[in-house]
Order: C-alpha cells, then sequence, then structure tokens
C-alpha cells in the first residue's frame, strides 16, 4: 500500500501539474507555488507537535502503558490551543509582509489574492494539525493500510476536483480552497477510525509535567530542523520571485515538483518502521539490530529511487518538453541538480527515525539550520547570476554537505552505525546502475528520437526492463532476491486460487 500511495502520487503529480499550468497560467501558477513556500514556514508548528505525537504515543503503547498513551494526547490537545493561536498570528503577519516585500514585483491582484491564499492555506494548516493525534494513533497501531488508504484517496480525488472548480474559477485561490475541502474531509474520517476502532483516549488524567517537558524539548528540536528544511527548500523560490518575479518562479517550481514527485519514493519503505525501531531501542537496546535494519531498509529503498532518478537522467529533457511545454528547458537542469544528492538523503531516511526513537534529533536541527544559511547565501550569489539553475546549485551543493557528508559522519560517529559497510554494500549496489545509466543517455541522445509521447514511453519501457535485469541478476543481495521470489511466489499463488474460484463458478 506504501508503494501503491507513493505510485500514485507520481502518477497524479506528472498528469496534474500540466493541466494545472494550463488552467490557471504560468503567473497564477507561480504564485500559488510561492504563497505556498510562504506558508510552508507555518507547517513547522504541525511538523513539531506530529513527531512529538508519534514518538511518545509509540514509546508507550510499546511499554502497554494506556495511561501514558491518553496522557500524550491530553497533554498535546493543551499545547494545540496556543498553537492554533500562534499559527492564526503568523498568517496575519506574513499577510503584513508579502504586501511590504513584494509591492513592487506583483500587480495589485496578485497581492490581493496572495494575502486570501494565506488565510486559506492557514486554515488547512490548522485542520491538520488537529489531526496529528490521530495520525499517532495509528501510525502506532500499525494501521498503515487505512492510513494510506485514505491518503491515496485524497490524492487522487483532490486534483479531480481542483481541476472541475478552476475550469469555472481559474484562480490560484480557487486550488486553495478546494485542497481545503478535501483535506478537512480526509481528516474527519481518521478521526473517527482512531476514536472508534481504535479507541484513542485524549483525556488528561493528569498534568504529567516531565512528560510535558519532554515532549516540548523532543519539539524544540524538531522545529529547528522543521525550520531548517522550509528555509532550505522555500527560499529559493521566494528569492527568485524578488529577483525575477513569477514567471522564473514558475520555471523552477516545474523542477521542484519533480523533486517532490521523487520525494514519496524514499519514505513509503521507511515511514512504517518507528514502531519496530522503538521496539529495537526501548526494549532490547540493540544497536547493532538497527545498523543492520538500517542498511537493509536503506538499500530497498534505494531501488525505487533510482530507476527514477537515472530513468530522469536519460529521458528528462524530452519529459519537460512535452510535458510543461516550451519555456521550461531549466527545469530539467534543476530537477537533476536537486535529485542526485537529495538521493542520499532519502534513501537514509530510517536514519530520522532513528534519531526521533533515540532521542538524537537535535544534531539534525543544528546541521540543516547551518545548511539552510549556506545555502540562502548560495543562492543570492548563484541565481542572480544562473537565474533558477543558479538556485539548485546552490540546494544541491548544501544538500551534499549537510545529509551527504556530515550526517553519515554522525551516523557513525555518535549512533555507532556501522556505515562503512553500509556505503561498501551501497557502492555494489549502485555501480551497474551508473554504467546503465551512462550507456542509456548516450543512445537517447545519439538516436536524436522526435519529442513524442509514444517514442518516450518506448524508450521507458525498454529502460525500466535493463534495469529491473540488472537489478536481479548483477544489484540485488539474496536477500532481496528472496524479497523478489516471495512477493512472485505470492502473486503466484493468488492467481491460482482465483482461477479455482472462478472454476467453481462456472
Amino acid at each position: 500500500m506504501s508503494y501503491a500511495y507513493s505510485a500514485a502520487q507520481v502518477i497524479v503529480n506528472l498528469i496534474y501539474v500540466p493541466l494545472l499550468l494550463g488552467g490557471i497560467g504560468k503567473a497564477e501558477y507561480g504564485l500559488f507555488q510561492m504563497i505556498g513556500s510562504v506558508i510552508a514556514y507555518l507547517n513547522v508548528i504541525n511538523s513539531t507537535l506530529s513527531a512529538g505525537a508519534t514518538r511518545y504515543y509509540s514509546k508507550y503503547y510499546v511499554l502497554g502503558d494506556k495511561d501514558g498513551m491518553s496522557n500524550t494526547l491530553g497533554i498535546l490537545k493543551r499545547i494545540y490551543r496556543w498553537a492554533n493561536f500562534i499559527l492564526s498570528a503568523a498568517a496575519v503577519i506574513l499577510t503584513v509582509t508579502v504586501r511590504l516585500v513584494y509591492a513592487k514585483s506583483f500587480t495589485p491582484w496578485e497581492l490581493t489574492e496572495s494575502c486570501l491564499l494565506i488565510a486559506v492555506l492557514a486554515v488547512n494548516l490548522i485542520v491538520t494539525m488537529n489531526n496529528t493525534i490521530s495520525i499517532a494513533v495509528i501510525t502506532s497501531h500499525e494501521e498503515f493500510v487505512f492510513l494510506r488508504a485514505t491518503m491515496l484517496a485524497t490524492t487522487v480525488l483532490q486534483p479531480l476536483l481542483v481541476l472541475v472548480a478552476i475550469k469555472f474559477f481559474p484562480y490560484a485561490l480557487t486550488v486553495s480552497i478546494t485542497q481545503l475541502i478535501a483535506n478537512t474531509i480526509c481528516r474527519t474520517i481518521q478521526h473517527v477510525y482512531a476514536e472508534r476502532k481504535l479507541g484513542m483516549d485524549s483525556k488528561l488524567r493528569w498534568l504529567d509535567k516531565d512528560l510535558e517537558k519532554g515532549l516540548l524539548a523532543f519539539s524544540g528540536a524538531i522545529i529547528l530542523a522543521a525550520v531548517a528544511d522550509q528555509i532550505f527548500w522555500k527560499t529559493d523560490q521566494l528569492i527568485l520571485g524578488f529577483m525575477y518575479g513569477t514567471g522564473v518562479v514558475a520555471v523552477y517550481s516545474v523542477g521542484s515538483q519533480v523533486v517532490n514527485a521523487y520525494l514519496p519514493l524514499g519514505t513509503a519503505v521507511s515511514s512504517v518502521f518507528l514502531p519496530k525501531v522503538s521496539q529495537l531501542w526501548h526494549k532490547d537496546h540493540d544497536i547493532h539490530a538497527i545498523s543492520e535494519l538500517f542498511t537493509r531498509v536503506s538499500r530497498v529503498a534505494l531501488y525505487p529511487l533510482l530507476i527514477v532518478l537515472t530513468g530522469f537522467i536519460v529521458f528528462g529533457q524530452t519529459f519537460i518538453r512535452l510535458w510543461a511545454g516550451p519555456g521550461y528547458q531549466d527545469a530539467y537542469w534543476v530537477a537533476v541538480i536537486e535529485l542526485v544528492p537529495f538521493t542520499i538523503d532519502l534513501a537514509q531516511n530510517i536514519g530520522l527515525t532513528i534519531l526521533q526513537v533515540l532521542n538524537k534529533y537535535g544534531f539534525r536541527a543544528e546541521m540543516y539550520i547551518v545548511s539552510a544559511v549556506l545555502n540562502i547565501f548560495l543562492t543570492i550569489i548563484l541565481a542572480a547570476r544562473f537565474g533558477s539553475v543558479g538556485a539548485a546549485i546552490s540546494s544541491g551543493i548544501a544538500m551534499f554537505i549537510s545529509s551527504g557528508l556530515i550526517l553519515n559522519w554522525y551516523y557513525a560517529a555518535r549512533i555507532r552505525l556501522d556505515m562503512k559497510a553500509y556505503w561498501a554494500s551501497i557502492a555494489r549496489q549502485t555501480f551497474p546502475f551508473i554504467i546503465l545509466c551512462a550507456a542509456a543517455t548516450w543512445g537517447w541522445n545519439a538516436l536524436s528520437f522526435p519529442a513524442r509521447w509514444g517514442t518516450l514511453l518506448l524508450g521507458i519501457i525498454l529502460y525500466t526492463l535493463a534495469f529491473l535485469i540488472v537489478a536481479y541478476l548483477v544489484s540485488a543481495n539474496s536477500y532481496e532476491r528472496g524479497l523478489v521470489r516471495r512477493a512472485v511466489g505470492r502473486l503466484s499463488r493468488g492467481k491460482a486460487i482465483s482461477r479455482k474460484q472462478h472454476g467453481k463458478h462456472a
């Protein structure tokens, strides 16, 4: 279900973005992306509470402490009241700030619409934030099928509703209002499920000061990391909007959409392992088993990442030309430059879960703050000279230094994960695909195929077959081949049972 959800996100995004671009236009799309970048800073509050809720609720769930579970949710509800107020006040401040900062680069209508967008998106965040306790309960009970199913339904239905709405009202504001409606329905369903099916109890039985301090201390580390993430990923668009206006932001955003589509592929596997890591640490204190899990999960997560990354390197220029249309050629380089270092971060996504469980998330927060500041400095310099591509280069450099070098050092030196064995395993896994990608890129460019969807699709199918063959015969280890054989076996047995049942009914 995790990969079904991830695949749906990718497919829907690929279909949705060009239709949205055509429906509301380049300027409105650029405005929507840019205001989304502004409001994303408010999402820090939600990210903070979500991580704290899941971490502490999972801990008490593993230990079987029902009072601890209930008290965690009760204390969080107290915190939400203040968080709602802070978020609302921040939205007002952002509205005033946007009017002042972008008065010269935006039209009067763009300024008015920006303020309305901030209001709607802020309400959307409040809806999401107040459902955090439901997500914590569903995740801790490992009800991942239900959770992914609701998210999958929202992923598919929300764009359909948006596309219908913009036929009548082709504005960025229409998009945000429709998203709010769809999100509210999804969150309501999740809340009812957690309450009635899983027995969610958020009653505050006593005011546990130690638990409250623990939640706030843990949230302090998470909020620093979340702020850094938002600065890192969203400031580029704000700087480009200030320097060049919404047109260049739209080009950069097209490349960013490819990166956004890439993100779920890295989190699909690792996102379900928080209960497992909690058990290995809180019950067994087995860092060796955690290290082995880190390598095993990273390798499995890397296969879908590599097929998309190498495939995009080969076919991306043709794809962007067909998908987004003329005038977006720089989006290819924006995507490639950011995807390569981002792959390291995504493959190691389970490492963030390990840091949360071991209560070592503070280092990531500090590291990402430094990385975000470095990215701002480099973006101002490089974007002024190279536009959207310069902004992508700065992000790529900062990402490689932080996630690729510093965080891996921390895993080895402080968490005691066996990173030498990890990288030796990853190198053996990755090298065959580097050769395949280089050969396919040369062949595709040398043959100079016309830019047509049919030709592109045929090329992607042939490359996918070649990738799968190399993966199974050359790259995969015995554990991964076993996973494939078991999956094929289950599929074969399922078909056999289906044929027998069909024969009985005949």
